[in-house]
């Protein structure tokens, strides 16, 4: 056993998974998870296939590649390079995209591998990240209806990204009545009107979302528990999935402020510190390179993050009940980026329990 590591509850991590599929099913929405914030860890991939998970997506090919066995639909839901379209139809049956020269390069790929990719049209719909203009849809649905290694698999949006915006009725109205349009104008079923990631779900459970929505990309509502327009909890979804523990490699007194001329710290950055006289410090074998020690969150309300480097954090154990010695170690939450820097990091294990 290696340290630090991050420990996946199976248990915990199935329920989440199948109580958003049964609560979303109920509302006729389809979910494709999203695998970008663990790179596809083949184990944790497994283990939500069990629970029934058939739909994945992810934002690198790569990370489709190694999943490309499990499940029965697979979506890119990064705007594809266009250096990467080959990849993408082998290993994405969907991708998202904002641009009529990827479509092409898309169908130019897809054709030259004797297959069809599915695309789902991207509306800018206020966040500023990737997205066509409503008032450009359906000429480009036209065009892609027109490329023969492409089928036109919906439209959707994005909110909670670059630009914050959290998704309202309004809104979602909009991309529902778009998707009418499109089906009216030319005839086609467009199987996927999908409305956004995990910020969605506070409508879908106060009854506020349209019912022409009908799929969501979900990734840290199944992870963390809560979902991301408000922080709140998501029903009865387990917030402890996954726990970052890392092991004490020095515990002892000393004081709180250090001793001489100040200077930038390793990152180039002016610490600031609060003279709390001498206190129990532990340094712990983690540090900024395996994950943003900045936003763990300590299981144990005794122990206080202080800082960290490289390669260590430190902790205020003073008033931590039981007594720390070195080879002990603690355990921390994680919020979406320490997670995914962690898994990241070749140096974290990832282990399931």
């Amino acid at each position: 056993m290696h340290y630090p590591q991050i420990l996946i509850d199976r248990d915990k991590l199935k329920h989440n998974v199948k109580w958003l599929m049964d609560n979303a099913g109920q509302a006729g929405i389809q979910i494709h998870f999203i695998t970008k914030c663990f790179c596809a860890h083949r184990e944790i991939v497994e283990e939500m296939a069990l629970a029934g998970v058939e739909n994945f997506g992810d934002s690198r090919w790569q990370n489709l590649q190694k999943i490309n066995d499990l499940g029965k639909s697979r979506m890119l839901v990064r705007i594809p390079m266009l250096s990467e379209v080959n990849e993408v139809v082998r290993y994405a049956d969907l991708s998202l995209n904002s641009e009529i020269a990827t479509l092409e390069a898309l169908s130019d790929a897809a054709l030259s591998q004797d297959k069809t990719h599915g695309v789902v049209l991207m509306v800018e719909m206020g966040d500023l990240r990737e997205g066509f203009m409503p008032d450009e849809i359906a000429a480009v649905a036209e065009r892609v209806l027109s490329l023969r290694g492409l089928w036109l698999a919906g439209i959707g949006a994005n909110f909670n990204c670059y630009g914050g915006v959290i998704a309202e009725t309004s809104q979602m109205e909009q991309l529902a009545e778009i998707a009418e349009y499109l089906r009216s104008r030319f005839g086609i079923v467009l199987p996927i009107v999908s409305g956004g990631n995990s910020g969605a779900l506070y409508m879908l459970e106060n009854g506020t979302l349209p019912p022409g929505i009908n799929h969501l990309r979900i990734g840290e509502a199944y992870l963390l528990g809560r979902e991301t327009s408000y922080g709140n909890r998501v029903g009865d979804l387990y917030t402890d999935v996954f726990t970052l523990r890392a092991q004490i490699v020095e515990c002892r007194n000393k004081n709180s402020v250090p001793t001489g001329k100040l200077g930038v710290n390793a990152f180039g950055e002016l610490p600031v510190f609060e003279d709390k006289g001498r206190m129990k410090r532990a340094i712990l074998g983690v540090g900024r390179q395996d994950t943003s020690c900045e936003t763990l969150t300590p299981r144990d309300r005794h122990v206080d993050f202080l800082g960290a480097s490289s390669d260590h954090m430190i902790c205020d154990v003073t008033h931590y009940v039981n007594k720390l010695e070195v080879g002990d170690s603690l355990d921390f939450s994680c919020d979406y980026g320490a997670l995914t820097r962690a898994f990241i990091s070749p140096y974290v294990e990832k282990r399931l329990i």
